[in-house]
């Protein structure tokens, strides 16, 4: 219980005797006093002389910043139920600090567990002594008067309308409000000297009241709603209205049971949609289910389903008895919190029987479970919470509480944990952090006394959950990494040059864990899951599975991308390695081909496992696929690395490519595809076992898929190095180098680049002309390309005069009816008419 006070005088008697410490121990029931605490707010209201100058505001927080450093500063002490009791000015700042707590995230815990006030004498829409006391206040004021505190209550002020709508607005139902008026009035001035003396009310019943409370008038007057010499009736009446208030509290507290080993991290911040979400999915009744109100909350590990569980169970504690927790992630725990909860129910169970029995026929876990089940509607509601079924393979199923009067809350990474409640279950998926909140929790680890906190510290926590991909663990950690370092302020800019430099070492570090609530790390939280669904899922190999889909960029793969690959991966494998390498058995599954078109179902079954426990998302648009948080791609690069996981990346990714060459009417995914192309320097092919001599084949692959895209910069790169490999291994002259050469030309002049592509075509069409012959179909077509090189730059009489020649040698050599004669005629015919010429 509170109560707000001016300093020293306000509860008591001039003779020293106060109702609140002196009558109230004596009148409450014995059996109440270890759960009830007592204290005092004393703050300066006095508006005389040597008056302490403060404003309503001021005085609110300064009360939430006494109650929040002296007496709520543990977990328990914060789960506290609140009860103030005010005087006059007193119930206005209890107004003000309550407006605050509900919009301050640091004093919510004050909010959330104030459930009455007492108004005594509180002049909700002002007094009528502010006219007579702002008079003496300001002749007062040369010796430290204080105007302002009484201009706040002038008699229906704007200030005091605005504060109580802004009150009843924020506070609704939450809590019961009970105001006492004064019925006499009370002596305000007396001047001796004169005999004269003025009596007013000072807080009218029409101010001191509203509606939808309780109203309750008492024969005194302003000074005697708080100042008692006797147990008189006056007294009783407000200690009954007490008492009744604080019965069903203790009487409550007193019985209930909280059988819940952790609780919420001091750093917790709120995720207001989640935790509304939550509240209302928990409240969908399943008539026909094994447990009528029942709800998994599944993510990937680390984005603080446990938090939000614990932040369910501590808002609404009174509203179950018992509540229960069972840790869920591995037969022995689960054990292990049966034993717990049914020693704390008091069940009486046969210890002969424990020994050696299954999880299922353990008398413990029996008995817990019975009791649950034989809860009738007269009882009270139960919640049991499932934290970490990660694991459901074992059994957990079977010994999932059950009963009429229950609530189940299941945590899990597996998406298909509701089917573990028969008959019905709502479902909350929990991703990241979203960006205020991310910043919020960064900075309850920073020990900065700042308000409002400096921009830049913002932007660079901003940063900070930006890198970190607003994964809550992550960010948790990261909070108690520099919430441990000695210059707060810089801290924050720290950790980001030290996660640039220094990630690996960062995200991998041990050294938080005893800083931060979670025992794990981004390093070892994704290990438990990957471990099982690789051990139960062998055939599949899904943890290879997700460690390949890494190497993509950005995380995000299409499954085209494998359809592509699966249908040229055998004979590109044979192109770039010979028979020297061949791909595992688990790849070759997600890669099968069936001699028509990609076999889907392995990749499909192991894709499928890794959403199934958010380790992977669906994407939706013309091209589906699938996606991973950054955290998740940085830690599955890390899975078993001693493969040559950038080998088969290589090949698939090649393979991809020379089978989309061979359809370019499909230039939309094509720009997918030119996203996933890797690092192809001479150094990378190389330490890859790439021979020197297969190198052209990767180059000149995916230089084509450039090509065709449109990327020149990146098409001629490789389209050079094709060259200039080609004419030092097989010689400038082969086959294969000029037609290197004439690719190039080609990149050349899509980007209008004349010169070097005429200079590339006539080479390659002399060369070719010299060893191959001026009729040979490789020689023509150098020709052709030259010609239209020309015409590109209007120089059309030379590309005709060219086209011209190669007819005619086209004639010479396969005849006048010849298709290609024939094509070639009506090629020249076009490009004659063009130029307005006469037809052959």
């Amino acid at each position: 219980m509170e109560s707000s006070s001016n300093p020293d005088t306000t509860w008591g008697l001039r003779d020293g005797q106060c109702w609140v410490s002196d009558f109230l121990p004596q009148d409450i029931p014995v059996s109440f006093h270890k759960d009830i605490r007592i204290f005092f707010y004393n703050y300066d209201s006095y508006w005389k002389r040597d008056a302490v100058q403060a404003r309503l505001w001021s005085l609110g927080k300064s009360l939430l910043d006494q109650i929040t450093s002296e007496i709520r500063g543990t977990e328990e002490e914060q789960t506290r139920i609140l009860v103030f009791v005010a005087h006059s000015y007193g119930g206005l700042v209890i107004k003000q600090a309550l407006i605050q707590a509900n919009t301050n995230p640091l004093f919510a815990n004050i909010a959330d567990y104030t459930r009455t006030v007492f108004f005594l004498g509180t002049p909700h829409r002002g007094s009528s002594f502010s006219a007579w006391g702002s008079i003496a206040a300001r002749a007062l004021q040369p010796l430290g008067s204080n105007p302002s505190l009484l201009q706040e209550v002038a008699y229906d002020s704007l200030l005091l309308q605005d504060l109580h709508e802004e009150f009843e607005n924020v506070i609704g139902n939450k809590l019961r409000a009970i105001n006492f008026y004064e019925q006499r009035k009370t002596q305000i001035l007396k001047v001796w000297f004169i005999q004269w003396e003025e009596w007013m009310q000072c807080v009218r019943e029409q101010s001191a009241t509203y509606s939808k409370v309780d109203n309750i008038g008492l024969p005194v007057d302003h000074y005697g709603l708080n100042k008692f010499g006797s147990k008189d009736e006056n007294y009783r009446i407000i200690f009954r209205k007490l008492l009744e208030t604080m019965t069903p509290i203790i009487s409550q507290k007193q019985r209930r049971l909280y059988s819940v080993p952790i609780g919420t991290v001091d750093s917790y911040t709120e995720r207001h949609r989640l935790s509304a979400t939550v509240d209302e999915k928990l409240h969908v009744p399943h008539q026909n289910a094994s447990v009528p109100y029942a709800l998994t909350i599944h993510g990937l590990g680390g984005t603080g389903k446990t938090q939000l569980a614990l932040k369910y169970v501590k808002d609404h504690q009174d509203d179950y008895n018992p509540i229960l927790w069972i840790d869920a992630k591995d037969e022995d725990s689960v054990r292990s919190s049966f034993e717990r909860c049914a020693s704390e129910l008091q069940l009486s169970v046969d210890r002969t029987q424990i020994q050696g029995s299954s999880l299922q026929d353990s008398p413990t876990v029996q008995a817990v479970l019975r009791w649950l089940r034989s809860r009738k509607d007269t009882d009270e509601a139960w919640l049991a919470i499932i934290d970490n079924a990660d694991d459901v393979w074992w059994g957990i199923k079977k010994v999932l509480p059950k009963g009429q009067r229950g609530s189940v809350i299941i945590t899990s990474q597996d998406s298909q944990s509701q089917k573990l409640v028969d008959g019905g279950c709502e479902e909350v998926r929990v991703d990241t952090m979203e960006l205020l909140e991310a910043r919020m929790l960064l900075l309850r680890h920073l020990r900065l006394d700042l308000e409002p906190v400096p921009q830049d510290i913002q932007e660079d926590c901003d940063k900070i959950a930006e890198r970190l991909g607003y994964l809550a663990l992550a960010i948790d950690l990261a909070g108690a990494y520099i919430g441990n370092e000695r210059d707060q302020r810089q801290a924050p800019r720290q950790y980001l040059a030290d996660y640039t430099r220094h990630r690996d070492d960062l995200l991998q570090s041990e050294h938080t864990r005893g800083l931060s609530s979670s025992d794990k790390t981004v390093w070892t939280v994704w290990d438990t899951t990957l471990e099982k669904i690789e051990r139960r899922h062998a055939d599949l190999r899904p943890g290879c599975l997700l460690a390949f889909l890494a190497r993509f960029s950005d995380g995000v793969v299409q499954d085209e991308l494998f359809r592509l690959a699966s249908l040229s991966i055998s004979s590109v494998t044979r192109e770039m390695y010979d028979e020297t390498v061949e791909l595992p058995e688990w790849l070759t599954k997600v890669l099968a081909f069936d001699g028509k078109e990609w076999d889907d179902f392995c990749y499909r079954q192991g894709r499928n496992v890794l959403i199934r426990y958010n380790l992977l998302q669906r994407t939706q648009g013309d091209w589906g696929g699938v996606r991973m948080h950054g955290l998740v791609q940085w830690r599955a690069i890390k899975f078993e690395q001693a493969m040559p996981w950038d080998r088969w990346h290589l090949i698939a990714t090649t393979a991809a490519c020379a089978q989309l060459s061979k359809n370019p009417a499909s230039p939309e995914f094509r720009r997918h595809m030119v996203t996933y192309i890797p690092d192809l320097s001479r150094k990378y092919l190389t330490r890859l076992g790439i021979d020197e001599t297969r190198m052209p084949f990767v180059w000149g692959t995916v230089g084509s898929t450039y090509f065709d895209e449109g990327r020149w910069k990146e098409a001629e790169e490789l389209q050079v190095q094709v060259m200039e490999t080609r004419a030092r291994v097989l010689g400038e002259e082969h086959p294969d180098t000029l037609t290197s050469m004439a690719n190039l030309a080609s990149t050349y002049r899509d980007q209008g680049r004349w010169k070097e592509a005429e200079g590339l075509d006539v080479q390659v069409m002399e060369t070719r002309a010299r060893v191959l012959g001026e009729e040979h179909p490789d020689t023509l077509t150098s020709m052709a390309n030259l010609a239209y090189t020309w015409t590109s730059q209007s120089r059309n009489e030379e590309a005709i005069s060219m086209i011209g020649k190669g007819f005619e040698l086209q004639r010479h050599s396969l005849g006048p009816d010849h298709p290609h004669t024939v094509s070639s005629r009506e090629a020249l015919n076009e490009w004659q008419r063009g130029n307005n010429k006469i037809q052959l």
